[in-house]
């Protein structure tokens, strides 16, 4: 079951997949339970540490969840839950880069921001062949090896559909 992408007026949305949702919240619910049973458990004077640990954990759970991509008519944008916005506008965009080994899709602007899909949002093919038809610039695809990392610079083709 393939999650898709939400068209909305004027921007696609590419949200977090489901398991992906489910995951955070579940990482989450089940840090905040060992961080109150250990607060509460826990008497040893020696074993003090253990609530903090799991507190820790529940800090981390928050930050694991993706952000929400958006391809917009100005740009890219992406925005994080707890309110963190970053936007990369078209004419700023600089490179793209797309690594084979984690399938990560990368969009570098001109002043070193940059917006990855990761594989954890909603189809990301279409994130990057519509990313790729805006800018039509090389894409740089790194291909990972034992010992060196080899990149290749592929240019941009534009596909044309055969027409009834």
């Amino acid at each position: 079951m393939t999650e898709h992408a939400s068209v909305e007026a004027g921007r696609t949305v590419f949200l977090p997949t489901r398991a992906v949702r489910i995951l955070s919240v579940l990482f989450g619910v089940a840090f905040t339970s060992l961080f109150l049973w250990s607060w509460f458990a826990v008497r040893k004077p020696d074993e003090w540490w253990v609530p903090y640990l799991f507190l820790g954990f529940v800090a981390l759970s928050l930050c694991i969840s993706p952000p929400v991509l958006s391809i917009e008519v100005d740009g890219i944008g992406s925005r994080f839950w707890w309110g963190r916005e970053k936007k990369i506008r078209w004419e700023d965009v600089a490179s793209l880069r797309y690594n084979t080994g984690n399938k990560v899709f990368t969009v570098c602007a001109n002043d070193g921001r940059k917006i990855s899909h990761a594989g954890f949002n909603a189809e990301p093919g279409l994130f990057q062949n519509e990313i790729r038809k805006r800018t039509r610039l090389p894409m740089k695809l790194t291909r990972p090896g034992t010992w060196k990392a080899e990149t290749y610079e592929v240019p941009y083709e534009e596909v044309e559909t055969e027409q009834e």
